[in-house]
């Protein structure tokens, strides 16, 4: 597929190299000079330096040509105005990367003559993860599939479990219910565990299940379930804002801290329960007087990895337990990782969005991908599909007769509202959800998930 993308900063450099190892021809445009360069560099694209509104700059991108035209600049009138001159061009889809409400109404007048997709908003992706995990404190990630019905829910084993040393079918015994283990990280090597996997302490597990089994589950581990009462977000930025947004209407004390005055006063505005402070973050004395010791979490979501990785250090060093921190690349994870410290990455989840949508697209069939979720850091990726009329290959036999590709598992069927954990016995019906866990990279479309059928002679 010809995929064009304006704008390479950390969401769209992602983006390229990603797609580009999806097998795709990436075209990339951006007015830096020396973003350029390093892409050149770095990347098997080709980059133009200009702007995705210069119709030139878009002809010898091959806009006519192209299939998707990604715009991820910062400038959201820029990314409308070149995603529209794309489409007029002969490009087939655009997709936008919006974060204001009044660019997104007035997107909307044009969204239906010129096909384009709306809203990608990374800092929005963001914060529904940090909201997801708030409310499943004892989780380290929680990605959802089918509007929620499903959760997968990524958790440290404790050095006083009492799943050391079991194995996933004693756990299953000890603990009854309908929920799958999909996924251990151990020692950051990531792989599907079987029956007779044995767990040991600081293996992170994947638990899969609806949100009810979850917390019985963790309730029963004596996992901490109930929700904060104080939360302390460090940045009034537009991840900021978003979590207030989000978490309005919660039975949650929001203190957030700014640097810039006129950014507190419209918080302030908009969010009158949100206890809004002017100050510098990095000021542990200005800190204390927040009463920081005694916050529930703490999320550092300023513009800057260095500062929120040093707060989220400091969190983690006053002996909080919740500490969060945004981050834009991966130079500071094994830090925080290693410190124990929850990190979202919103280019990453922009990426997750996009490409689940390009694979969609690019299947050309009817069996579509509907959610896309990477995992242990890329290594695995969780794919939801739907079981459309042309599935006949996957739906003709019971799972333990299908010739299923090596490393890869069905997890878990959704069908009419209900979960199922499928055992051998059960069979594939059209109309089905699946969700899916393969090594990432290895399912593009549902017929990736059977070996090829055999030649006739």
């Amino acid at each position: 597929m010809n995929i064009i993308i304006s704008g390479c900063g950390n969401v769209g450099y992602h983006l390229a190299r990603t797609l580009m190892k999806e097998g795709h021809n990436v075209t990339v445009i951006d007015a830096d000079p020396e973003v350029c360069q390093r892409v050149s560099r770095q990347l098997d694209v080709l980059c133009l330096q200009g702007s995705g509104m210069d119709l030139d700059v878009l002809q010898e991108a091959g806009a006519a040509q192209a299939y998707l035209f990604i715009a991820v600049t910062r400038d959201e009138k820029a990314n409308m105005l070149s995603a529209l001159m794309a489409r007029h061009l002969g490009c087939r889809i655009a997709l936008i990367r919006l974060q204001e409400s009044t660019a997104l109404k007035s997107l909307s007048l044009l969204s239906r003559d010129l096909k384009l997709s709306l809203s990608l908003n990374p800092d929005e992706l963001a914060a529904r993860e940090l909201v997801r995990i708030l409310e499943f404190p004892a989780s380290v990630s929680v990605d959802s599939f089918s509007a929620g019905r499903v959760e997968l829910m990524e958790f440290e084993v404790q050095p006083d479990s009492p799943l050391i040393g079991k194995s996933l079918i004693a756990i299953r015994k000890t603990y009854p219910g309908r929920y799958l283990f999909s996924l251990c990280l151990r020692n950051t090597q990531a792989s599907i565990p079987r029956g007779d996997f044995i767990v040991q302490a600081r293996d992170h597990l994947t638990l899969m299940a609806s949100r009810s089994e979850a917390l019985a589950f963790f309730s029963r581990l004596k996992l901490q379930t109930a929700g904060i009462r104080q939360l302390l977000i460090l940045g009034g930025g537009d991840l900021g804002l978003s979590l207030c947004q989000q978490l309005a209407g919660q039975p949650i004390q929001i203190t957030l801290v700014e640097k810039d005055p006129a950014r507190c006063a419209l918080i302030s505005a908009w969010f009158e329960k949100v206890d809004v402070c002017q100050g510098d973050a990095t000021n542990h004395p200005f800190l204390q007087t927040l009463n920081f010791d005694a916050m529930d979490a703490v999320m550092a979501v300023t513009g800057s990895d260095e500062i929120n990785a040093m707060l989220a250090l400091y969190g983690r060093s006053r002996g909080l337990g919740l500490v969060f921190c945004r981050q834009n690349t991966h130079s500071y994870l094994p830090i925080l990782q290693e410190a124990r410290i929850r990190t979202v990455m919103p280019k990453d989840l922009a990426t997750e969005q996009i490409l689940g949508y390009v694979r969609s697209v690019d299947s050309r069939d009817e069996n579509p991908i509907v959610t896309l979720h990477a995992l242990a850091g890329g290594q695995i990726e969780a794919l939801e599909f739907e079981i459309g009329p042309d599935a006949q290959r996957i739906i003709a036999a019971p799972l333990q007769n299908l010739p299923l590709k090596k490393n890869i598992l069905i997890a878990a069927i959704l069908r009419h509202a209900r979960m199922i954990i499928p055992g051998g016995q059960d069979q594939l019906r059209q109309g089905d959800f699946i969700i899916v866990l393969a090594p990432a990279g290895h399912v593009r479309r549902l017929a990736d998930l059977l070996e090829n059928p055999p030649r006739r002679a």
